[in-house]
């Protein structure tokens, strides 16, 4: 009975989940076929911060995913989001490969949205249903999975280098389509929510401590991509060896429902539909001492109208909407921003991944270092959030400078990765919190909606607009733009208006 237990528990959900947003994000590597697209539909820069925007709105209006999320199981909404993913992709793929006629401008942003949305649903299924197994450590649970999810396009890119090595970006978007929909579909049986085990005195910090070794392995596997960023002439022997240790690396988080999993009782929660909240309300609290702060927010369950109506839920949806949208907007441009700067191609990889491997650090460090915070100091995540969109703002500041500085360039990259992966955590993790877990998956991510929206504003109107004046200006073919005045001005405007949020 010990060893069925391996196989039907909320550590081996977890596991899942971590290989599920592993593989979950492919939008944040726009940039290595973003180019592509430019050249081949002879699209000018507004047109591609379009299709980035669209991008971004299919990346953040997960509405859909989480009303279904709160009336169907976990692997229903997995299905789902396998088939949209796939299909938006092998279409792009079929269009780039010019294997079908070339899409108007609105084709392509549908499709992008399209493709970009069925991550939604791998992030709605994974988090909402880790969080409820785990709800006395979300904040570790959330920054996991969105650690993870930050993570994923430098191993997507690793899989790609590997399967197509020496092709151009197109062929990135078949590993796309068909990679996060395969792992999707085959570990989506084994996703579901549990009831929270409260068997013993020593339950909880049993559970950090099982949480912590899940951790390890993808921590590992973060540095280790850290480090391969840098390593310059490719060959094929050396990626298979790459990703062969990435793929053992990643293996070792299996260990944790072997232990963690056989001698733990747990029952599938009984309603497909809502959330178990029981046990949060029966949980036993915390011994109090000296040495440490309890924050509970685990009574407070509103309703979606109650909690759309509420001042806290505004001041969320702002603050999120300013930093993540001028993020999307900085990320989707970083392989312009190298590229003006005269870096080859080898080099605008590195930054992909150098901020892709910093996103993870941010999302990760930034939910479980915030429950650290909380518990032992009474730091609340609304201030947590402030002081990452601060770090953003440092971060834009020395992009804009890179020209005169160009070690800026990796450093911004650090920052910009870090403080942007944090708000991803710090801010689902502050909705369960202020608005409980009745209805997380739809007001989790009812908070997106509003990052598109900024993203669009930013991209097509700022970094579009000021990149194809002054490549007007310079006057060279093709609308192309060479030199930091590209997008100077476009950084420390994003840098301002993150401060002001």
């Amino acid at each position: 009975m010990a060893y069925w237990n391996i196989l039907k528990n909320r550590w081996t959900v977890l596991v899942a989940c971590i290989w599920i947003e592993c593989c979950a994000g492919a939008s944040y590597s726009f940039s290595i076929y973003s180019a592509i697209i430019k050249n081949r539909f002879s699209y000018d820069q507004q047109q591609l911060d379009t299709i980035s925007v669209f991008k971004d709105i299919g990346e953040s209006v997960g509405i859909i995913s989480g009303l279904l999320y709160d009336r169907f199981p976990p692997w229903l909404v997995l299905l789902l989001g396998a088939a949209q993913n796939f299909s938006g992709y092998a279409v792009i793929w079929l269009f780039l490969t010019r294997r079908l006629t070339a899409p108007a401008l609105w084709e392509m942003c549908v499709l992008i949205c399209v493709a970009i949305n069925g991550q939604t649903y791998y992030n709605t299924a994974s988090i909402v249903t880790c969080v409820n197994n785990f709800p006395a450590n979300r904040g570790i649970v959330v920054g996991l999975m969105k650690g993870c999810l930050g993570l994923s396009s430098a191993i997507l890119s690793r899989v790609w280098r590997l399967l197509f090595p020496g092709s151009d970006g197109s062929s990135f978007l078949l590993v796309a389509a068909i990679v996060p929909s395969a792992v999707a579909s085959l570990l989506m049986p084994t996703v579901r929510k549990y009831e929270p085990v409260h068997n013993c005195r020593n339950d909880n910090s049993s559970t950090t401590l099982n949480l912590a070794m899940a951790s390890a392995p993808v921590l590992v596997l973060a540095l280790f991509l850290m480090g391969s960023a840098f390593r310059y002439g490719h060959s094929v022997q050396a990626d298979q060896v790459e990703f062969a240790v990435a793929f053992f690396i990643l293996a070792a988080t299996l260990w944790v429902p072997w232990t963690a999993g056989r001698h733990e009782t747990t029952s599938t929660s009984t309603s497909p539909s809502t959330p178990s909240t029981e046990p949060l309300m029966n949980h036993p609290e915390p011994e109090k001492s000296n040495k440490s702060v309890v924050m509970d927010y685990t009574n407070t369950n509103h309703s979606v109208w109650g909690a759309l109506c509420s001042l806290d839920f505004f001041l969320v949806l702002f603050t999120s909407a300013i930093a993540l949208g001028s993020g999307f907007v900085a990320v989707n441009n970083m392989s312009q921003v190298a590229t003006s700067l005269g870096y080859e191609q080898q080099e605008i990889t590195i930054f992909v991944t150098l901020i892709s491997v910093c996103q993870f650090l941010g999302r990760f460090g930034g939910g479980a270092f915030s429950d650290y915070l909380l518990s032992k100091f009474g730091i609340s995540r609304p201030l947590l959030t402030a002081l990452a969109g601060l770090l953003l703002c440092c971060g834009y500041l020395l992009i804009a400078m890179a020209g005169t500085f160009p070690w800026f360039l990796y450093l911004g990259s650090i920052v910009i990765g870090f403080s942007f992966g944090a708000n991803w955590s710090l801010n689902p993790t502050t909705v369960s919190e202020l608005f409980g877990l009745c209805h997380f998956g739809t007001l989790y991510n009812v908070v997106l909606v509003g990052n598109p929206v900024v993203s669009y504003v930013l991209s097509v109107w700022v970094a579009g607009y000021l990149y194809d004046r002054e490549a007007e200006t310079q006057g060279r073919r093709g609308g192309e733009c060479k030199g930091i005045t590209c997008f100077s001005l476009t950084f420390v405007i994003l840098a301002g208006v993150c401060l002001m949020a």
